[in-house]
């Protein structure tokens, strides 16, 4: 007999508490479960290999492995939790994801950093990428310095955005006289931080890393991006125009060219203008035009009358500027590094380094008439 609904056998209400537990099994998409884990299988070739790791230390510390892992895994099946890697090294994408695990990683050499931070930037995983940005900082020398600038050359496209830093105002000295640069704080500005570090120990040791046979190695790019630096400490400027001379006959080269002045010439552009010639001695430039004319005749005599001190007249604006660039002195010392490890701590570098980056050489009493202007200019903002 079928009852009314809440009527029980003895026609009397059924009591509300009753539980009615359904009889049929969940389907599959009431439950989904998720596991802690995961496994990321990596494919290079015929090769596989499991790397098992923690789900939300990945999805927290990783944004496109996120991406792969949100878009589900890749048999298709909702409680799979296998996904596909393809074209990395096994070893060092295991490395990343213990990373992101424990915040801790062992590196073996300078080459060893940079194939992890290429890792960590394909797959974008900012504390790594600022964890080895400081290591990489920590290490820097004039045996590794090269290496870490050419590569940093391919992440973030920083390299086309970073220019040797301003002199920095009156106010701006003020401010920065405990800290010299305000701290970085996203992983692309801390790759440009490193950057700006490799072309400061550059500059600081231009007299042993330009004579290294790295250099000829360069892009034109990065040639220029060294030549161009106004503080590169140097005793001579033979140092710079030897290294350009002898990049122009590897680019010609790699070119095909015929190694000839006029081609050397052509391969440089406006990097032959770089050398401070007016700083050289007669002898010293005599020396360098009898290796290569980097300058063509017209300025050769130019700058050999200027050198001897001759009076010159009817001289052309372009011509003024020319040797007007080429008599300036370079800054005793370079600008202080980026703090970004124990290697780049301001207490490390000369006390006279320091207070040239304050503009202070002069002492106090030089700077108090434009301290007393900046105060008043504070005061008025």
């Amino acid at each position: 007999m079928v009852l009314p609904v809440g009527q029980g056998s003895d026609n009397q209400h059924a009591n509300s508490r009753t539980i009615i537990i359904p009889s049929a099994p969940p389907s599959d998409g009431d439950v989904i479960h998720q596991s802690h884990y995961i496994d990321f299988i990596v494919v290079n070739g015929d090769d596989r290999y499991v790397i098992r790791c923690e789900r939300k230390a990945v999805l927290e510390s990783s944004v496109e492995l996120a991406k792969v892992i949100n878009a589900g895994p890749t048999s298709g099946r909702r409680n799979d939790n296998h996904f596909i890697i393809n074209n990395v090294d096994k070893h060092d994408f295991e490395l990343v994801i213990r990373f992101l695990e424990t915040k801790f990683i062992k590196f073996r050499d300078h080459y060893h950093i940079l194939r992890i931070l290429e890792v960590a930037d394909r797959y974008n995983c900012p504390d790594l990428v600022i964890h080895i940005v400081k290591e990489l900082d920590l290490q820097l020398s004039s045996s590794t310095v090269l290496d870490v600038f050419r590569s940093l050359w391919y992440y973030n496209s920083i390299s086309t955005n970073i220019s040797p830093p301003e002199a920095p105002t009156v106010k701006e000295k003020k401010k920065t006289k405990k800290h010299q640069h305000p701290a970085p704080f996203t992983p692309e500005e801390y790759l440009a931080a490193l950057l700006n570090n490799s072309l400061q120990l550059i500059d600081m040791q231009a007299e042993l890393i330009l004579t290294k046979s790295q250099m000829l190695e360069l892009r034109f790019e990065e040639l220029e991006m060294i030549a161009k630096r106004e503080a590169l400490q140097m005793q001579s400027e033979l140092v710079l125009f030897n290294c350009l001379a002898d990049w122009s006959v590897e680019e010609c080269k790699r070119k095909k060219l015929d190694p000839n002045p006029e081609n050397r010439r052509r391969v440089l552009g406006a990097l032959c203008y770089t050398p401070r010639y007016l700083t050289m001695t007669t002898m010293e430039f005599e020396k360098a035009c009898t290796r290569v004319d980097l300058l063509d005749s017209a300025e050769i005599a130019l700058v050999t009358a200027a050198i001897k001190g001759k009076k010159l007249t009817n001289l052309t604006d372009e011509q003024n500027n020319m040797l007007e660039r080429f008599r300036t002195p370079r800054p005793a010392y370079s600008r202080l590094p980026i703090h970004l490890s124990d290697r780049t701590n301001p207490k490390n570098y000369k006390k006279k380094m320091r207070r040239a980056e304050r503009g202070n050489d002069d002492g106090c009493c030089s700077n108090f008439g434009l301290n007393c202007l900046a105060i008043l200019a504070c005061i008025f903002d």
